[in-house]
C-alpha cells in the first residue's frame, strides 16, 4: 500500500508542474510575429485552379466530319455503333430531315470528353448554329437541343501601332484575354492556339483584305496604324476563343495615305445558280471591290514546270499535241485555292486529269483544277465557293510523272492562256447596291467607334482637307 500511495503522490506531482509550466511559461517568440497572409494562399489556390482548368479543357476533344454518302456511315465514323448509332439517326432524321436528304456542306461533330464519346453535334448548312444530341455509353438523353451561332460569335474592336511586323502587333495588342480559361499561356496547347489565332488574323488582313493594296513586304513602316473590326468564334464547350473573319479594317500610312476594306453582304451574281446565301465582300469607300476576279496563281509558291503552248510533247503519252493550260509543280497534298467566286460544275474523276474540279465563274468564264490527291471536305457539285477557299489538294493522279496541278481556264467556251490574259478586276458596286452601301459605311463607322473608344480616320476627302491616318 505505502508504495502505491508513493507512485499516487509522484503522478500528482509530476501532473501538477506539467501545469504549472503551461500557465507560467513565456510565450514562444515566433507568436509575436506578422499575421497568417493567407490572401497569398488564396492567389496561389486561384491560380491552381486556372491551371487545373487549363488541364480539364485539354480532356475535351471535337471531331469533324461532313456527310460524303449516308448519315449512318459518317456516325460510325465518329464512334457510334449499333443501337446507339440508330437512335442518333433517327432524332436527326426527325428534326432536320436528314437521312437520304442532307445536303452538301451538312457537317456533324463528336465532342469525346475524357475520351468518352458524349455529344454529337450537327451542323444544317443552311443554319448559323447546331444541334446537339447529348449520349452516355448506351443511349442519347436529352433529345436534341439547338444552339444559335449568335450565342458564340461575338464582334470585337482593335487599334494597334506597327512597330516592326504586322504578326508581331497583332499577337501584342490583339490576342483576346479570354483566348484560354486560365487567362493566360499555362500549357504548351495554349501556345500552340494562341499562335494559330495571330497566324488566321494576319492572313485575313494582309493576304485577302489588302493583298491587292499593300504588298506587306516592302510597304511597312514603323508607325503604321491599323483598326480592325472582327468576328471572334466562343467555343460552347471550354469559354476558348478563337479568330473567325475580319468584318472591317482600316491601314493608315504614317507618311500619309488610308486603305479601306468596308463590308456589304449582297446576293452572288444571278449566273451562278441559285440557293446561295448572303455573302460578304469588301469595298473601297467608293464601291470598287477589293480584289480583281481572279488570284494570280491557284497553289502558293508553285513552280511552272509546263506553260500553256499550242505544242508540247506529252511526258507520258510521247508525242506532241496542245497543252491547253498551266502545270504547277508543288509537294503532294499543298493546298489547292479557287482562283474565283465561283459555282463547282464537275467534280471526280476525268479520265487523264485524274481527280478533278471545274468551277464556273460570272462573265463566262470557267477554271479547271487537275491530278489532285484529293477534295476539300463539305463540298459537291453545286457547291458556291469563294475566292481563295481550298478546294483540293496537289497529287498525280491520272496522266501524271509527278505530283503537280494542271490548271486551265476558258473564256465563253473557248481556253485562254491564264498567264496572258487580261483578268478583269472583280464587280463594283452599282446602282441600288451602291445607294446602300453607301448608306450602311457611317452607321457601320459610328457603332465601329463605339466599340474602339477612339475616334476612326476617314479620307481626306471626307475630313474637309485634314491628312487621313
Amino acid at each position: 500500500m505505502a508504495v502505491r500511495r508513493r507512485y499516487r503522490l509522484v503522478f500528482y506531482a509530476v501532473a501538477l508542474a506539467f501545469i504549472l509550466t503551461l500557465v507560467f511559461m513565456s510565450p514562444p517568440e515566433d507568436r509575436a510575429g506578422p499575421a497568417w497572409t493567407f490572401h497569398r494562399h488564396l492567389g496561389a489556390m486561384d491560380a491552381a485552379c486556372d491551371y487545373a482548368r487549363t488541364v480539364m479543357a485539354d480532356t475535351v476533344d471535337v471531331v469533324t466530319a461532313t456527310i460524303e454518302v449516308s448519315l449512318w456511315g459518317t456516325l460510325s465514323e465518329l464512334g457510334l455503333d449499333g443501337g446507339l448509332n440508330a437512335q442518333c439517326s433517327a432524332i436527326l432524321q426527325d428534326s432536320l430531315g436528314w437521312g437520304n436528304g442532307q445536303q452538301p456542306g451538312d457537317t456533324v461533330e463528336a465532342v469525346f470528353r475524357h475520351g468518352r464519346l458524349r455529344e454529337i453535334r450537327a451542323y444544317p448548312r443552311y443554319l448559323r448554329g447546331f444541334y446537339a444530341v447529348s449520349l452516355d455509353t448506351a443511349r442519347c438523353v436529352d433529345g436534341f437541343r439547338y444552339v444559335p451561332q449568335e450565342r458564340w460569335l461575338r464582334i470585337r474592336a482593335a487599334s494597334f501601332e506597327v512597330e516592326r511586323t504586322v504578326y508581331e502587333a497583332i499577337r501584342a495588342f490583339a490576342l483576346p484575354e479570354d483566348l484560354t480559361p486560365s487567362g493566360g499561356l499555362a500549357t504548351r496547347r495554349d501556345s500552340v492556339r494562341a499562335a494559330g489565332y495571330v497566324v488566321e488574323f494576319q492572313q485575313n488582313l494582309t493576304d485577302r483584305l489588302f493583298a491587292y493594296d499593300i504588298d506587306f513586304y516592302h510597304d511597312v513602316r514603323p508607325g503604321d496604324s491599323v483598326w480592325v473590326l472582327f468576328e471572334e468564334t466562343v467555343y460552347p464547350e471550354t469559354g476558348e476563343v478563337g479568330f473567325r473573319r475580319i468584318l472591317a479594317a482600316k491601314y493608315g500610312f504614317r507618311g500619309g495615305g488610308l486603305v479601306e476594306a468596308l463590308p456589304f453582304w449582297h446576293q452572288p451574281d444571278t449566273l451562278l445558280d441559285g440557293g446561295v446565301s448572303m455573302v460578304l465582300d469588301h469595298y473601297h469607300r467608293d464601291g470598287a471591290s477589293l480584289r480583281t476576279m481572279f488570284l494570280k496563281m491557284p497553289v502558293p509558291f508553285g513552280r511552272i514546270s509546263s506553260p500553256y503552248s499550242s505544242a508540247r510533247m506529252h511526258p507520258v503519252l510521247g508525242y506532241t499535241r496542245a497543252h491547253r493550260g498551266i502545270d504547277y509543280a508543288a509537294p503532294t497534298g499543298t493546298e489547292i485555292f479557287a482562283v474565283g467566286d465561283g459555282v463547282i460544275t464537275r467534280r471526280g474523276w476525268n479520265g487523264g486529269y485524274g481527280n478533278y474540279v471545274r468551277v464556273r465563274h460570272a462573265n463566262g468564264y470557267e477554271t479547271e483544277y487537275g491530278h489532285l490527291s484529293g477534295y476539300a471536305s463539305g463540298q459537291s457539285v453545286g457547291t458556291y465557293v469563294r475566292q481563295g477557299e481550298v478546294i483540293g489538294y496537289v497529287g498525280s493522279t491520272g496522266l501524271s510523272t509527278g505530283p503537280h496541278l494542271h490548271f486551265g481556264m476558258k473564256k465563253n467556251g473557248s481556253f485562254v492562256n491564264p498567264a496572258t490574259e487580261i483578268l478583269p478586276p472583280a464587280d463594283p458596286l452599282e446602282g441600288d447596291e451602291l445607294a446602300e452601301f453607301r448608306r450602311q459605311v457611317p452607321v457601320l463607322e459610328e457603332a465601329w467607334e463605339m466599340m474602339a473608344g477612339r475616334e476612326l480616320p476617314v479620307p481626306e476627302a471626307d475630313t474637309g482637307g485634314t491628312e487621313a491616318g
